[in-house]
């Protein structure tokens, strides 16, 4: 009896958890995030809501995360479209973000191991970074001569360096017994799920909604993303200071 009353007090705790962290994306997102137009076209959203998406597959899991992820993207699409067509690949995204977070901090443990992620990150990105330039160079089929080719080489390999400095100087800055994570394990969790979602599968789905090409939506994204990576990181970072994660 006793179990009975405790696996439904928890599954009641998911569900508030849940619907307050989708709530909290759907205002964040609809309603105080701001469009940026990369030539001329809606292609940048620039605001916190996938914040409670990480946020709810760290506390809850990735199925309860990705269902956060689903119902926020639907319901805040039916309540402020901001503009934009329905395309079931920002669903998923919106879903990926809660399932990969909730995979690294629930199944896998990272917040429990004992290895400074900062290196791991570092070479993740290298990796994404080699990566995405093989598939945009190889499909656009790029001239190597050229100066606009050779200037995005150039922004992307900046930006790998960035998000491999960044980790190590904040996470040295920012040391605190008080957090229940360290920021190199949020950082690393931030960077993969961001650059798998908001770089690579977001710019695709943005690609062929608005029928133009991946490499031309692509360079403002990389630039964005300097600045979003830290700030995710950061706020999440301390809001793990008050709210607990992870058991």
């Amino acid at each position: 009896m006793e179990t009975k009353r405790t696996t439904r007090k928890l599954s009641t705790t998911v569900i508030v958890k849940a619907a307050l962290l989708a709530a909290a994306s759907i205002v964040l997102t609809r309603f105080f995030s701001y469009m940026i137009p990369l030539g001329g076209l809606p292609a940048l959203r620039i605001g916190f809501g996938t914040v409670p998406l990480i946020i709810a597959g760290m506390m809850l899991g990735p199925l309860a995360g990705g269902i956060v992820g689903v119902v926020s993207d639907l319901t805040g699409f039916l309540i402020n479209p901001m503009g934009s067509m329905f395309h079931p690949g920002f669903t998923v995204t919106a879903a990926l973000y809660g399932v990969l977070s909730g995979v690294l901090f629930k199944k896998i443990k990272i917040q429990n191991m004992k290895v400074n992620f900062n290196y791991i990150n570092a070479v993740m990105m290298v990796i994404f970074a080699t990566l995405i330039a093989w598939i945009v160079f190889r499909g656009e089929g790029l001239d190597f001569g050229n100066s606009q080719t050779i200037l995005m080489l150039v922004l992307m390999a900046l930006v790998t360096a960035l998000f491999i400095v960044l980790p190590f100087v904040i996470s040295t800055k920012f040391k605190n017994k008080s957090s229940q994570i360290a920021f190199d394990k949020i950082a690393f969790a931030v960077s993969i799920t961001y650059v798998i979602n908001a770089l690579f599968l977001n710019t695709l789905w943005l690609s062929m909604l608005l029928d133009k090409g991946f490499i031309l939506l692509l360079p403002g994204r990389i630039v964005a993303s300097v600045v979003t990576i830290p700030a995710y990181s950061w706020i999440i970072y301390s809001l793990s200071k008050v709210i607990k994660y992870t058991n």
